[in-house]
């Protein structure tokens, strides 16, 4: 599973936790993932089927230009 860094803005939704992990193979996947595991996370990350235009995603610290669609790996970190 990939490790998901969270936000402190958005500590709120995990039980404060800094870090969490979650299956997927696209950013978009992992998104759905956090939402299954902390609901409401998916609306503060996303307008409809894209990031929300504020959010930039870091996955194994290259910006995530494809979005959603971005690749994760079996142990990436995304940011």
């Amino acid at each position: 599973m990939a490790t998901v860094w969270i936000p402190s803005l958005l500590r709120d939704l995990t039980g404060g936790q800094e870090s969490v992990e979650a299956p997927g193979q696209t950013v978009g996947q992992v998104i759905a993932a956090l939402e299954r595991a902390y609901p409401g996370l998916q609306a503060r990350l996303c307008e409809g089927q894209r990031l929300n235009p504020a959010i930039v995603a870091h996955v194994d610290g290259k910006v995530a230009r494809l979005g959603l669609s971005g690749t994760v790996e079996e142990r990436s970190e995304i940011h």
